[in-house]
């Protein structure tokens, strides 16, 4: 069964109200959320992803569940608050990136989406691997042409999610620069690359159209509408990933600021002038705002780590959750928080979606609570570990960290991250930075602000500063070493598994 979480706040929307709809399209669930342009979020569903079928390969997905989702979703949000839909501006679509899926030309898929944690290559990936680089989802692409050719011929476009849905909303089969910029891309032009279809046989005809972030693409269809609970001819913006929206959400646009979302992965972000080729373990991905860049360290698996562990070892958890109301991982995190700092010596390597997981130095001193407080410390060395290399490569100091995602609604995860980079953890007003970023796309593209440095100023907002706790940072100096002592010793295999 699917988990939906409700939160809705009891306002009803005058006419004069401009309000935007954001869908954030996730790898393990997907969030409609209504905001209005001051950031406030008005109301908002959840819903986690069933289970997928066991024929289905690991990291695989239903894509007609992205789509099921959003509408249920949606649907529900809108019906929370009287006169939602006549207010609705704008509807902008965020999405988790590197996900792709064949499909016919009805948008029907062929085959389930291949999502961004799944590492399937193939033998012309491998003998092209300097060309391609990090382009991801040309692997993706390629193992249908050479594991399921009959596919890959009937194939009309092999697509992202945004694409996906933005056709479904309003039958425009487009892309942005965050997601194409996966397959055979051309980073100076963030146009498909003539050379790069040809060298790996990828017609370009069976990608979809490229266009900016902040573009007005259509309008919701009558079907759309019904399916949804939108009004039919709301305008939709064209989106962006979910990290570009988040970093737009946090306001991360200028050099001097970093942001980490914990959330199925951990994402490290800071703002760069310039493209940047092939950073060491991080990648340079076009912002939300065209023309701009990110700087992105990536750490895959963190919030997997936990949803495993919830999962495998929370039963008892998971029940008091059901019968009281609570969100199990509050339930989790306050149990992690008895744990001294350093977790009695526990070091995690979370890299389990790599099957490169490790837990070192484990005793029999250590409880389960010790495992979830080790995951969580892990997710702060990586951050930290990062923050380090921007800070060298472009020669900058952080003060503070700006956190958002899942992660960041729990006071003790927020003060391990704290403790972990030995910086102030910023806690913003909406912990789903995603839907606040994409609002401001939404905001922008109709003239409710007149850009994005006013957007911002209207829109993000401080909730929480949370300093580092001095004894803890001590504790965790010596165990980052540990952890980069693992991190030194698998990162060489890591790389060769994932290219």
């Amino acid at each position: 069964m699917s988990k939906v979480i409700d939160r809705i706040l009891v306002i009803q929307v005058g006419k004069s109200d401009r309000v935007f709809a954001v869908f954030d399209i996730g790898t393990t669930g997907t969030r409609s959320v209504l905001v209005d342009e001051e950031g406030r979020e008005l109301s908002k569903t959840y819903e986690e992803y069933p289970p997928v079928p066991h024929d289905l390969k690991p990291h695989e997905q239903l894509t007609e569940t992205f789509w099921r989702t959003a509408c249920t979703t949606m649907q529900r949000t809108i019906s929370s608050i009287e006169g939602a839909a006549e207010a609705i501006v704008g509807v902008i679509v965020a999405t988790t990136r590197d996900c792709v899926t064949p499909i016919d030309r009805d948008c029907k898929p062929l085959a389930p989406t291949v999502t961004w944690v799944d590492n399937r290559s193939s033998a012309k990936s491998k003998e092209l691997m300097e060309e391609i680089g990090p382009r991801k989802s040309v692997n993706k692409i390629l193992w249908f042409q050479e594991q399921q050719p009959d596919i890959f011929e009937r194939t009309y476009k092999f697509i992202h999610l945004d694409a996906f849905i933005n056709y479904r909303l309003c039958g425009s089969m487009v892309s942005d620069p965050s997601n194409a910029r996966y397959g055979p891309i051309d980073h100076e032009t963030l146009k498909w690359s003539d050379d790069l279809c040809e060298l790996t046989g990828i017609p370009m005809d069976k990608l979809a159209d490229i266009v900016d972030p902040g573009t007005v693409i259509g309008e919701i269809t009558a079907e759309a509408a019904k399916a949804t609970g939108l009004r039919k001819g709301t305008v939709v913006v064209m989106g962006s990933g979910d990290q570009q929206c988040s970093a737009l959400g946090t306001g991360t646009i200028k050099t001097g600021r970093v942001k980490a979302t914990t959330g199925t992965g951990t994402f490290v972000i800071t703002h760069t002038e310039e493209f940047i080729e092939d950073p060491y373990v991080m990648f340079c991905n076009p912002a939300a705002i065209p023309g701009q860049w990110i700087l992105e360290g990536a750490i895959p698996g963190t919030g997997l780590a936990f949803r495993w562990y919830r999962d495998q070892f929370c039963e008892t958890e998971t029940a008091i959750a059901q019968q009281t109301g609570q969100n199990v991982y509050d339930i989790i995190s306050a149990s992690a928080g008895k744990i001294p700092a350093g977790s009695d010596g526990l070091v995690i390597f979370p890299f389990m979606a790599y099957n490169k997981g490790i837990f070192y130095n484990f005793g029999f001193i250590h409880t389960k609570a010790h495992v979830a407080r080790a995951i969580m410390e892990a997710n702060g060395y990586g951050i930290r570990m990062y923050v380090e290399m921007m800070e060298g490569m472009l020669d900058i100091e952080f003060d503070d960290i700006y956190i958002d995602g899942g992660g960041a609604n729990s006071s003790v995860w927020r003060q391990i991250i704290a403790d972990c980079t030995n910086k102030t953890a910023v806690l913003p007003r909406s912990r789903d930075s995603t839907v606040i970023g994409a609002a401001i796309l939404g905001t922008v593209a109709t003239g409710v602000y007149g850009g994005f440095d006013e957007a911002i100023s209207n829109m993000f907002h401080v909730e929480e500063r949370r300093g580092p706790i001095s004894e803890n940072a001590e504790v965790y100096e010596k165990q980052y070493t540990i952890y980069n002592k693992l991190m030194i010793a698998e990162i060489g295999e890591l790389i060769e598994l994932t290219s």
